[in-house]
């Protein structure tokens, strides 16, 4: 006795293809276009390559106010100007949120400090928020053309 195997018919087997195509396309292009997302930024202007030589750490009392100084001093070694906006936030090295701060540095000393290709200029974040002794906070910088960079810990000593 012969048993009859039954298959799927080609319509059916067709359509599952088809749909089977369009979703393997679409992942395709949200992941190409999520990644050409992260590498062009906000603009098309190339990643900032700047480094950072030195990072320290000041405490500023007056009679009226206490602010806290981060200074970090930056090499751009890449081939255009790097301008931080006036802003930057300041962080724990566990990654918590702690305070906004005001970028200032340059030779004015004003704020949103420009660095041309190959000069090195120090910045300094401020803020009056108090910084916890005895714990590592590291800022995240951005520049006018929406790049962010994270500036290495720094350590504020036990007072």
């Amino acid at each position: 006795m012969k048993q009859k195997r039954k298959a799927i018919s080609p319509i059916i087997a067709t359509l599952i293809l088809i749909v089977i195509t369009v979703i393997a396309g679409v992942f395709l292009y949200s992941f190409v276009s999520g990644y050409m997302g992260i590498l062009s930024g906000t603009t098309n202007q190339q990643p900032p390559n700047v480094q950072f030589v030195s990072a320290s750490y000041t405490k500023v009392s007056s009679a009226s106010s206490t602010s806290y100084n981060l200074t970090y001093i930056i090499y751009n070694a890449g081939s255009t100007s790097v301008t931080f906006q006036s802003t930057a936030t300041v962080y724990f090295s566990n990654g918590t949120y702690v305070a906004t701060g005001n970028v200032g540095g340059g030779p004015n000393g004003g704020l949103a400090p420009t660095i041309a290709p190959g000069q090195t200029l120090s910045i300094q974040v401020s803020t009056s928020k108090t910084l916890t002794s005895g714990y590592n906070y590291y800022v995240k910088l951005v520049t006018t053309s929406g790049y962010t960079v994270q500036t290495p810990a720094v350590y504020v000593p036990v007072s």
